[in-house]
């Protein structure tokens, strides 16, 4: 089969994009607990699969909804992906689905960390090295066509295809440019200052702890804090409000019924990022153009380049969709 197949059936099953590498690869370059040598020897071919999050989740306003209706991207991403592997399945191949969430629980690095719930760090380099993309500021996937706004997932299989190559050229603008991702982060996890002219390389990077607190606010780390701290109650009294509490329903909801959504609590830098074809239909909505804090510009002193906010305490209530260059 051809790859230009291959994406045609990728695309009748509802995945939008289709990036091809190889495990060898791959090997060389990821660590040894999450190389695809791990799962198989014997399929050689590595696809990672993307889904675009539609336009309509970043116009809403409500966070809980936007969390629900991102797991359901995440779940049609995984399902077309099963249905992909059925397809090549009956043409006499094999295919292994990798979930969207797949993360290094071995070693517990906190750079596997997924933000947004676009996908853990291993997964997204390997979109990088299938040609999807590139990484932008915040180590987040960025597409030409969405942006950083897709799911990933991947799939290994024994298809005979060649390997696409990862693009030469950076789509993420840097701080000198942009940095907007910084500036609406809450957590501060996104780099705010690099060296002026510096490569992205030498500064793009992501406090996967501070990123977690926001984006999985009820995920699997808070999960296993909450219930150690259960666990350690001697008291019956608290013991009994800790278990009644509203933090353990909403764990469990999310754990058990949201899933994936429990990845997704916080998508401001996914809205607010330029790059990709969708970016200008995402700005029609009011709100959204409401989310660039005000004063946002780009300082520079002596031979570093700063992502400063003049007034980030009143950012959410004005609306402003220019980035000034001081």
């Amino acid at each position: 089969m051809t790859k230009e197949e291959i994406r045609a059936l990728a695309k009748n099953c509802g995945i939008d994009l289709v990036g091809f590498t190889t495990c060898e690869r791959l090997d060389q370059k990821l660590p040894e607990s999450v190389r695809p040598s791990q799962i198989s020897e014997y399929l050689p071919v590595f696809m990672v699969l993307a889904r675009h999050i539609p336009v309509g989740i970043s116009a809403a306003a409500d966070g809980s909804a936007k969390q629900m209706a991102a797991a359901i991207v995440h779940r049609v991403l995984e399902e077309a992906a099963a249905g992909l592997a059925y397809v090549l399945e009956e043409k006499e191949y094999l295919a292994v689905v990798l979930p969207s969430l797949t993360m290094d629980f071995k070693g517990r690095d906190e750079l596997s960390n997924t933000p947004a719930g676009q996908a853990s760090l291993y997964l997204r380099l390997a979109a990088v090295e299938a040609g999807l993309g590139t990484l932008g500021l915040n180590n987040m996937l960025l597409t030409r066509e969405f942006g950083p706004r897709v799911y990933l997932c991947g799939m290994m299989t024994n298809l005979e295809v060649e390997a696409d190559e990862p693009l030469q050229n950076e789509l993420c603008l840097g701080l000198e440019d942009c940095g907007r991702c910084a500036a609406v982060c809450p957590g501060d996890a996104i780099p705010r200052q690099s060296r002026l002219g510096a490569p992205l390389a030498d500064y793009r990077g992501l406090d996967g702890r501070a990123c977690a607190t926001y984006s999985q606010p009820h995920g699997v780390g808070a999960f296993v804090d909450h219930f150690r701290s259960v666990f350690r109650q001697d008291d019956p009294t608290e013991l009994r409000s800790k278990i009644d509490s509203s933090d353990t329903s909403l764990l469990w909801y999310n754990m058990a019924v949201l899933r994936q959504g429990a990845f997704t609590g916080c998508s401001r830098c996914l809205q607010v990022c330029p790059i990709g074809n969708d970016y200008e239909s995402i700005q029609i909505s009011p709100h959204r153009q409401r989310d660039l804090p005000v004063g946002l510009r780009s300082q520079i002193s002596g031979e570093n380049v700063s992502i400063l906010l003049s007034n980030p305490a009143a950012s959410r209530g004005h609306k402003t969709d220019e980035v000034s260059k001081g």
